[in-house]
Formats: structure tokens, sequence, C-alpha cells
């Protein structure tokens, strides 16, 4: 009975194969953090119980060092979409677009006023003014400033911003959509 038991048992990928793996598709580890350092985060059993979905979530998250936040990856975020408080919020969210894709953006501005019910965020991309009005909702993110992204960059590269929803947080990558097929299938919350 034993033996039929290990027959069926799925062997568990390593956190160092998941690492590896991710990073073969594009997904690495920003210059001076350690991998080790992810394991305070989740520990080597969890990430093999849920693979690969934790990792990323590791990797698209911010660890604490020397008195500040550091972003583990340019390549994956992370993000509470509950996270549109006041001025500054959407200027953070196209400078870590502009992270991501490496493309050149410039004079970002934004404005949060909730009680008013008034945002917008501006700023230039290919010598041109690029101004987009957002929907207040509390304090969550307007998550069509994501659309509107691939919309203004869709000329200019295969690559999209997709996003793998996990509740009131997602996933957020920059990806080819043959590389979207390759990571899918390796994670339960879907990139799309």
């Amino acid at each position: 009975m034993l033996q039929l038991f290990r027959l069926f048992k799925k062997k568990a990928i390593s956190f160092e194969d998941q690492l590896k793996k991710l990073s073969e598709l594009g997904f690495r580890i920003n210059e001076g953090i350690e991998p080790e350092l992810l394991l305070e985060e989740f520990s080597q059993v969890e990430y093999e119980e849920e693979p690969y979905q934790l990792l990323m979530i590791s990797l698209g998250g911010e660890i604490f060092r020397d008195e500040q936040f550091i972003v583990v990856s340019n390549d994956i975020w992370h993000l509470d979409t509950e996270c549109i408080e006041d001025h500054g919020d959407y200027k953070v969210i196209i400078e870590r677009l502009m992270n991501m894709t490496g493309l050149d953006i410039r004079n970002i501005n934004d404005f949060v006023d909730i009680e008013n019910e008034e945002a917008w965020v501006s700023f230039q991309y290919n010598e041109k003014q690029i101004n987009w009005d957002l929907k207040i909702d509390n304090d969550w993110l307007d998550s069509d400033i994501f659309d509107k992204f691939n919309q203004l960059i869709r000329n200019d590269t295969n690559n999209k911003i997709v996003l793998s929803v996990l509740g009131q947080d997602c996933l957020i990558a920059y990806l080819t959509d043959d590389r979207i097929k390759e990571v899918n299938k390796l994670i339960k919350n879907k990139f799309e």
C-alpha cells in the first residue's frame, strides 16, 4: 500500500527549482537581494505546497532592509488594490509600470481627492502628454489604468501588462502572449 501511495504522491518542486524556472521565464530577483531572504516570508515547505504561486507573490513584493522597503523583482508586482488614498498614489503605480516595462516615461504627476471623487494621472510618453481621468471607489485602485496603459503601448511592444487576480490583491507582469501561456501552466490564478 505504501508503494502505491508513493506512486501517486506528487513530487514537490523545491524552492530552488521554482526560482530557477521562474528566472528562465523572465522573473528575476533584483541585484543585491539574496534568494534566502524570500524564506523570511514563507517557509520552504509552504513554497512547495503551493508551487510557483507563492514564489511569484514573494518576488512581486518588497523586503524591509536598512530602514527602507526594497522591491524584490522589477519583473513582477504583487499589489493590494486597496491602495489609493492621496496624492502620489497613482504616480507610484505609473513609476512601477515604468520600471517593469523599461519604457521612457517622464514628468509623472497625479491628483487624488477621494472626498470630492476626483483623480487623475499625467505623464509624458513618446514626446506626448498623456492625461487620464480615473474613477474613485473609496480607496480602491481604478484597474482601468492597466487597460489604458496597454492601449498606450500597444504599437511599441509585443508585451502587455497582465493581471492574475488573487482576491483584493493581484500579481502584475509584463509579458508576451507566448510567455503568458508558459507561466499560466505553472500557477492556479492565471494571468489575463
